[in-house]
């Protein structure tokens, strides 16, 4: 094993678990485990939110520039995020 291989297995086993998404520049976008739950929880509290919606979670945005279709089909995947975030008509009404 070549000093090139050493590193690179020494750099996967101290980033431990992680998410990877490809991105449409060849890049990869790398978040820990728990960006997922953080990730989804932000998803949800941003939808139908409008003004008071949180800032958009980074893994959203690695999302919707994947160049994988499982990352474009998945439940994190929001086309428009301003879409996401407008009032849902009578839902919030008494």
């Amino acid at each position: 094993m070549g000093l090139r291989d050493r590193i690179k297995r020494a750099e996967r086993a101290a980033r431990g678990e992680e998410i990877q998404i490809p991105q449409r520049d060849g890049t990869v976008a790398r978040f820990p485990e728990s960006a997922g739950k953080e990730a989804y929880a932000n998803w949800l509290d941003r939808l139908g939110a409008g003004e008071d919606a949180p800032p958009e979670h980074p893994l959203l945005r690695a999302v919707r520039n994947s160049s994988d279709p499982e990352w474009l089909n998945s439940a994190y995947m929001v086309d428009d995020p301003d879409e996401h975030t407008k009032p849902i008509p009578g839902l919030y009404e008494p």
